[in-house]
């Protein structure tokens, strides 16, 4: 089991000068190599046990340029995590859209040009969220659902198709399971249709390949021939779709 440790380290004494001290969380394990990431503009080393902390100085300052390079990226996608909120903006259908609030008794969400409006009663940012959510859920049904079911028609594994869920998580877009249970986050209604389709694409295709090999990336080009384009898209952007 790795040993975790938060200290500050002057990053790169003697090699490399820098402004201030970084936070680093030190990851002691049975590994043999040092390895480097960025979350949360913290900086985490995995190392060996055996590793000095003067080695794991060493090993940070001499990758100074890529840490400054992944902390400023980060502090750039921050700037574009979607908050639901007056004013805010909101990337919607691959458009930047700007949240308006909109008095109403009912609750309802349009887009008007470069406007996402959000109608309700004495709207507030908590209540706005839950209305864009229930909104997400909806569309997801509407959508997501029949087409799953259909392409799973299609392609001959409708009988394997036991349950589709909607659920928000943190990390993942889709999953399937080798019992039939197809799972959508349904913040991926925020993407362009043809990002969805990919998704559903995806997770439907499982139910013959359960696993990435190159039989069930050629499934998936049959159906989606630009797959790998939308691949790249939702890497780039789906940072942007994230909301608490």
């Amino acid at each position: 089991m790795a040993r975790s440790k938060v200290v500050p380290l002057n990053i790169g004494v003697g090699t490399t000068q820098i402004s201030q001290p970084l936070q680093c969380e030190v990851l002691r394990s049975k590994r043999k190599t040092l390895a480097l990431y960025i979350k949360k503009q913290k900086v985490v080393v995995r190392c060996p046990n055996r590793a000095s902390t003067a080695e794991v100085n060493e090993f940070i300052g001499n990758n100074h340029d890529w840490i400054q390079e992944r902390l400023h990226e980060e502090r750039l996608l921050e700037q574009e995590i979607l908050r639901i909120e007056k004013g805010a903006t909101i990337f919607y259908r691959a458009r930047e859209l700007t949240i308006v609030f909109k008095e109403g008794r009912k609750q309802r969400i349009l887009v008007n040009g470069d406007k996402f409006i959000i109608q309700g009663h004495k709207l507030n940012a908590a209540k706005a969220k839950i209305q864009v959510e229930e909104y997400l859920i909806e569309k997801a049904s509407e959508y997501i659902l029949p087409r799953a079911r259909g392409l799973a028609q299609v392609i001959g594994v409708d009988q394997k198709v036991t349950e589709i869920k909607l659920r928000k998580t943190k990390s993942k877009w889709g999953h399937c399971t080798s019992q039939g249970i197809i799972q959508y986050n349904w913040l991926i209604m925020l993407a362009p249709y043809s990002i969805i389709d990919y998704m559903i694409t995806h997770e439907v295709c499982h139910l013959i390949h359960m696993d990435h090999s190159r039989r069930f990336w050629d499934l998936v080009e049959s159906i989606c021939p630009n797959y790998e384009d939308y691949i790249q898209w939702l890497k780039d952007h789906e940072h942007r779709f994230w909301f608490d």
